[in-house]
């Protein structure tokens, strides 16, 4: 009881998180959005692809946090759909994040649009949330199918 006690808490407590988030990553992103639509910042001599560079990657932030929110739903309801939606997803921005500082060096257009086009996903960024939200979800879907009495070495 103890442990599903534990592993429910978990859950939920991480599918709030997401929605929490999400929607704070949703509302830089639109302000982002209404920045690039007003024309404030566009294509210059010195960044010449930033706008597609910036609308793909506006693109790939709403597809992530649309992804956060249906593993969020999923955590909520207790099911461990929600942990593998969210293991892609995490595992996606952690990637997305690597891969784009490795390129923004090589690219100017690249670099701005990354300070601008990521703005969804930056308040995961600023608190770790992907690496955190990995072990403890994982610790907790572990736990959860882990039969009571029997230790995780001894599972076949």
């Amino acid at each position: 009881m103890q442990i599903a006690k534990w592993t429910s808490l978990v859950f939920r407590g991480f599918g709030i998180a997401n929605f929490i988030l999400a929607c704070a990553g949703l509302r830089l992103l639109a302000s982002s959005v209404f920045v690039i639509r007003e024309k404030v910042v566009a294509n210059t001599s010195e960044h010449p692809y930033f706008l597609p560079v910036f609308w793909t990657m506006a693109t790939v932030n709403l597809l992530l946090l649309t992804l956060l929110i249906f593993g969020g739903i999923r955590l909520l309801q207790l099911r461990t759909l929600g942990v593998v939606v969210c293991n892609a997803v995490f595992v996606a921005e952690i990637t997305y994040f690597i891969v784009l500082s490795l390129l923004s060096p090589a690219s100017t257009s690249i670099a701005a649009g990354f300070a601008v086009g990521s703005m969804g996903l930056s308040p995961q960024l600023i608190c770790g949330y992907p690496l955190f939200a990995l072990v403890f979800l994982n610790l907790a879907r572990r736990r959860l199918q882990t039969p009571i009495g029997v230790a995780p070495h001894m599972q076949g």
